[in-house]
């Protein structure tokens, strides 16, 4: 008879975890590209023509559709020559959650990468390049190599589709190449992040995974994963399988409750992480010796790994900019309290830039930012973003007036003429939250050698 523990283990990876679709609107439309001739930017138009994550979302009317996923990037694997028993030698580790699951990732990569690992890293959404989304030792993979997979791939899908739009979603098909690079490159171990959820991820089609994280959970993406927080609970677990371990950050009573619940359900043992005390070393590495755990090198990883966008601060001549893809209220209170122990003792200026994606209600994450007294607010759009960033400035003024100090607010069409306009000799310390692609977008404005790092 199985039993499944629930541990409340002390470990320094705490600080890790504390951090239908309508097909017909679906038309890809093909790049007649010569093959002899089809580069990275060709491969990038073509990605660019596959239905992204973002209108995935905005299509979804009821969350069963989303059931559709798992047996969609089955059929896609099976087409370019990936079985699921292939996908079955790959050993995962898979992390779901609301909040800080990328850099929760991003910390186990490289504290396995140095213990002599390794490592596969798949992620999302990037910043600057698509390439940041599939690692291997930690380093995007090189235009070249995206390009050869991307063209690989796409001629067996384009050669077996039985209509226009039978081919992989945008998430899908970078997963689709995730799984074919890890494979190739033969890694010891493939760190993936969930896209949206974990039940019905198309990452779940994964079997063999060694190891779940669950990081804090918050109400996101609810018209897909629900509007309740054990339901945001039910999905995120479940990427939890039978034979596995997964670690949870603490989490509220009742996503608790869940999380054991489905531990139960899945013969899964599950630890809750609580503090830094001890380290539980639980990666199979399969058919290789097993290598023996360093605290120090775990620390060391951990202080040295750099993962843009999160809490991350940028000097321009007289302005430090606070950069945080805080997208959850619950982020956002982290973020809010980051920014204001960072500045505390400052005498300058504070100004915010902000904007959100998605049906996220801008009102609970200005009852925080508002705290913070700004002297200047900005509301500026994301690329492809549809928010009306004039309404934000009607919101802000409603819940400022409390008896608050009034901001400056300023709206501007792009973040580059928000930060030109900061750029005038004044000292100020500069919030920037919200939409991760907010950050991506000044990230390219502040660090523009950001993109000659992935060049190559």
């Amino acid at each position: 008879m199985f039993i499944c523990s629930y541990h409340f283990m002390v470990s320094p990876l705490s600080l890790i975890f504390n951090r239908s679709i309508s097909r017909a609107s679906v038309v890809l439309r093909r790049t007649m590209v010569p093959k002899h001739t089809r580069n990275y930017q060709d491969a990038i138009e073509a990605l660019n023509n596959l239905q992204t994550n973002a209108q995935y979302l905005k299509n979804a009317v009821i969350k069963p559709k989303a059931g559709t996923n798992i047996p969609e990037i089955t059929k896609f694997l099976k087409r370019t020559g990936v079985l699921i028993e292939k996908l079955d030698k790959l050993s995962v580790i898979h992390v779901a959650g609301t909040n800080g699951k990328g850099t929760t990732c991003a910390y186990c990569e490289s504290i396995l990468r140095n213990h002599g690992y390794k490592t596969g890293f798949y992620s999302s959404p990037h910043l600057l390049d698509v390439r940041e989304r599939i690692r291997i030792d930690g380093k995007p993979i090189s235009k070249i190599e995206f390009a050869s997979h991307f063209w690989r791939i796409y001629d067996m899908l384009d050669a077996q589709k039985t209509d226009p739009a039978d081919m992989p979603l945008y998430f899908r098909y970078l997963t689709i190449m995730a799984f074919h690079i890890f494979i190739e490159h033969s890694v010891d171990v493939a760190i993936v992040e969930v896209g949206i959820g974990g039940e019905y991820d198309c990452t779940n089609v994964i079997r063999n995974t060694v190891v779940a994280g669950i990081t804090p959970l918050d109400l996101d993406h609810t018209p897909l994963l629900g509007h309740s927080i054990e339901s945001i609970a039910w999905n995120k677990s479940g990427i939890m399988k039978e034979g596995s371990i997964a670690f949870t950050a603490e989490q509220s009573d009742r996503a608790m409750k869940v999380l054991l619940e489905r531990s139960l359900e899945k013969h899964d043992i599950l630890y809750v992480l609580i503090n830094r005390r001890y380290v539980l070393d639980v990666i199979n590495n399969k058919n290789k010796s097993r290598r023996e755990f360093s605290l120090e090198i775990a620390k060391k990883s951990i202080e040295e790994t750099h993962w843009p966008g999160r809490y991350e601060i940028k000097q321009l001549r007289n302005i430090r900019f606070f950069l945080d893809g805080a997208h959850t209220i619950e982020s956002m209170i982290v973020c809010a309290n980051w920014f204001k122990e960072k500045t505390i003792n400052s005498n300058r200026e504070k100004a915010l830039i902000f904007n959100l994606t998605g049906d996220r209600n801008p009102d609970v994450f200005f009852k925080e930012l508002c705290k913070l007294a700004f002297d200047i607010v900005i509301f500026t759009p994301n690329v492809g973003s549809e928010n009306d960033t004039a309404e934000y400035k009607i919101k802000w003024l409603e819940i400022e007036d409390d008896g608050r100090k009034a901001a400056d607010i300023q709206i501007f069409p792009s973040v580059s003429k928000a930060i030109n306009f900061l750029d005038n000799g004044n000292e100020y310390d500069v919030l920037i939250t919200g939409s991760i692609h907010l950050i991506g977008s000044a990230l390219s404005v502040l660090d523009p050698t950001l993109g000659g790092a992935l060049s190559g």
